[in-house]
């Protein structure tokens, strides 16, 4: 696959380094805050105060309270009892991933672990044990309820899925990890990533799906680097569980995001910024879909922002017509290119018309 260069952020469009425009409609900037003037705003303000960075401890003797302000602003937002803020999403979940045991065994007396993942979920959700399945998500998660539900009790069960499928998008129904028989007994991890921000009421994700048995028991991940725009990561679910895990050496160990994007993060979710940014989100995926009608080219979500073929001779096809897509192999390169389109809170109707259109000549 031939790869562009730009010097400049992408926004609706993109500048390439050889001086071609094209139209942008890739990356994972939905609600278009690379963009945003408010974050802008805040960020300047934040620095003049926090500074660059924060090269310390968050378990240091000396803590700055805008850390734990902005977790109490995430919290809310997300309707959950705690959260933690950490560098990055992979983090995030790595750290997870590295203390769940721990956690486990303040709920249980039990020293024996099963994983479960599911199909494509995300390197930062690997364990030690992991294992690729070449099941359908579905087909997956019917086994493992199944399973989890015939094993007798005394094991501890720790499920790991993304919110929603990637790079080829696709809908996942956790109400199935409902049915099983001794939640007490298992721990969901969901990397929310790509669902944070635009998916669920408000953008709060998928966690309505699940039963408040199952949500005791359920620890999310997220980049905010996707749609919230804050080069950081973030851990919520029971307090217990966070409380846990900021005690672990593989927290205190880790240096904390800018302060200062910590501040814009407080700031935009106490000013409703993104919920403002979601709804022209929605308006754009409204256009585009009927533009397009019921067209097979797509595996798309309704009110998702993401448009993906396995075709990856569409990616040329929209690079000939000026708009930039993305295509490449993930999470690996021997796995297959992805043709994904992407669109943003920043794009205009007449964008959003061509690409349609543009769409449209690819399938006559």
């Amino acid at each position: 696959m031939n790869t562009y260069h730009t010097s400049k952020l992408p926004g609706r469009t993109v500048t390439t380094t050889d001086g071609r425009d094209f139209l942008w409609f890739s990356g994972t900037d939905y609600l278009g805050m690379g963009h945003n003037e408010d974050l802008r705003r805040h960020l300047q303000l934040a620095t003049e105060t926090f500074g660059n960075h924060y090269g310390s401890s968050r378990n240091n003797s000396l803590r700055l309270d805008i850390y734990e302000e902005a977790e109490a602003q995430l919290a809310d937002f997300l309707q959950t009892p705690a959260t933690a803020i950490v560098s990055s999403g992979m983090w995030a979940g790595q750290l997870v991933m590295k203390v769940i045991e721990h956690i486990a065994d303040g709920h249980s007396n039990s020293n024996r672990f099963t994983y479960h993942y599911a199909p494509s979920v995300h390197p930062a959700l690997w364990g030690n044990t992991f294992q690729r399945t070449k099941l359908h998500w579905q087909e997956w998660a019917e086994q493992t309820v199944k399973k989890i539900n015939g094993t007798p009790s005394g094991t501890i069960h720790v499920i790991c899925s993304d919110a929603v499928g990637s790079p080829l998008v696709s809908a996942f129904d956790f109400s199935i990890f409902n049915a099983l028989t001794t939640p007490s007994e298992v721990w969901l991890v969901v990397d929310e990533s790509h669902s944070l921000g635009v998916l669920g009421s408000g953008g709060k994700g998928i966690s309505a799906q699940l039963s408040e048995a199952i949500l005791r028991q359920t620890i999310f991940v997220s980049s905010l680097n996707k749609a919230l725009g804050i080069p950081a990561g973030a851990i919520w679910g029971a307090k217990g569980a966070i409380d846990t895990l900021r005690k672990s050496p593989w927290y205190a160990g880790a240096s904390p995001p800018a302060p200062a994007y910590a501040y814009a993060l407080k700031a935009l979710l106490r000013d409703h910024i993104y919920e403002q940014q979601l709804a022209q989100l929605l308006n754009n995926i409204s256009w585009f879909g009927q533009q397009i009608g019921n067209t097979l080219l797509f595996e798309s979500i309704a009110g998702y922002p993401v448009f993906c073929s396995s075709n990856a001779a569409l990616f040329d096809h929209l690079l000939a017509n000026s708009i930039m897509a993305s295509c490449f192999p993930y999470p690996s390169p021997a796995d297959a290119p992805v043709t994904r389109i992407a669109i943003s809170s920043l794009h205009q109707k007449e964008d959003l018309d061509r690409l349609a259109e543009v769409c449209m000549q690819f399938i006559s």
